[in-house]
């Protein structure tokens, strides 16, 4: 299972409140990028919620290369990015 860390929590705050279009993030692995886009719900979807809400969605192909992972914030010449540790 992938491990959400306390600064991405508040990062993923951030990503969706800037954008009140997107109520749910999609994670996606490319290239050993993590990277995340505003995404609905499909079949088989892995769910990460944020205390009462679905939050984080991603195929059970990503959810398997991510598990044992731990996707954490850090700040950047470019502001804050979610990374993989």
């Amino acid at each position: 299972m992938l491990k959400i860390t306390e600064s991405a929590w508040a990062r993923i705050s951030q990503l969706l409140s800037a954008r009140p279009d997107a109520s749910i993030l999609r994670l996606k692995n490319v290239e050993g990028q993590v990277q995340c886009h505003r995404g609905n719900p499909r079949k088989r979807d892995e769910v990460i919620e944020l205390p009462g809400r679905p939050t984080l969605l991603m195929t059970a192909a990503v959810a398997r290369n991510l598990s044992g992972s731990t996707l954490d914030a850090k700040v950047t010449d470019n502001g804050p990015r979610l990374h993989l540790v």
